[in-house]
C-alpha cells in the first residue's frame, strides 16, 4: 500500500512540475546584424536621433500582433530586448551610419544631422505584413553655421514589408522597414537645397 502511494505521489509531483514549467521567454531587437560585405565606411556626420513619439500601446516590453480588424494580441513570451523607443532609435541610427558612410553626396555638406522621429504606426499581421508609418524632421548644421544657419526639412514615410509566419520574421520585417526609412532619409538629405522644404516620400 505504501509503495503504491509513493508511486502515485511521484507521478503527481512530476505532473505538477511539468504543468508549472513556463514557456521560455524570447527577446528580439530591431537592430539588424552588420553587413560584412560592405567596405569600411568613410567619416560621417554626427547623427542625433530622437524618437519624439511612439504609439502608447507599443510602450511596453511585450510584442503585439494584429489578430483581427479590431483586435491585437499581446505576446507575453515574445519581448523586446530594450524599450521600443530605444530599439527604434538605435536601429535607425545604425542604418543611417551605414548609408552615410558610403554616400559621397553628403560630404562635406554638413557635420551634424539631428532627426526627430514621430512614429504613427508600427504593427504587424502574421502571414501578411509588417508596417511602419512615420514622419521625420531633420536639421542639418555645421559648426560655422550655428543654429541660425541650420537647414531643416520635414517629411513623411510609410513602408510595408511582406512577412509569413513566425515572430522572428515579424521583427525582421520591422528591420527592413527601418532600413527603407534610413534610405529615404539619406536620399532626401542628398537632394538639392531647393527641395529642403518640399514634401518627401
Amino acid at each position: 500500500m505504501n509503495g503504491c502511494y509513493l508511486r502515485f505521489a511521484l507521478v503527481w509531483l512530476v505532473g505538477v512540475s511539468a504543468g508549472c514549467t513556463s514557456a521560455p521567454v524570447r527577446y528580439y531587437t530591431l537592430t539588424a546584424p552588420p553587413d560584412r560585405t560592405l567596405p569600411a565606411p568613410e567619416p560621417i556626420p554626427t547623427i542625433d536621433v530622437r524618437v519624439v513619439h511612439i504609439p502608447p500601446q507599443l510602450n511596453r516590453s511585450e510584442l503585439m500582433v494584429r489578430t483581427g480588424s479590431t483586435e491585437v494580441t499581446l505576446l507575453e513570451n515574445e519581448r523586446w530586448a530594450s524599450p521600443v523607443n530605444d530599439e527604434f532609435k538605435d536601429a535607425l541610427r545604425l542604418e543611417l551610419q551605414r548609408r552615410l558612410g558610403h554616400s559621397t553626396g553628403l560630404r562635406p555638406t554638413f557635420t551634424k544631422v539631428t532627426l526627430d522621429i514621430d512614429v504613427q504606426h508600427l504593427e504587424a499581421d502574421l502571414g501578411r505584413y509588417a508596417r511602419l508609418e512615420a514622419s521625420w524632421s531633420a536639421t542639418l548644421s555645421t559648426p560655422a553655421q550655428g543654429s541660425n544657419g541650420a537647414r531643416t526639412m520635414t517629411c513623411t514615410f510609410q513602408a510595408e514589408e511582406k512577412i509569413h509566419t513566425g515572430y522572428a520574421e515579424m521583427v525582421e520585417g520591422y528591420q527592413r522597414d527601418i532600413a527603407r526609412l534610413a534610405e529615404a532619409i539619406v536620399a532626401a538629405l542628398a537632394g538639392p537645397a531647393s527641395g529642403i522644404d518640399a514634401a518627401c516620400h
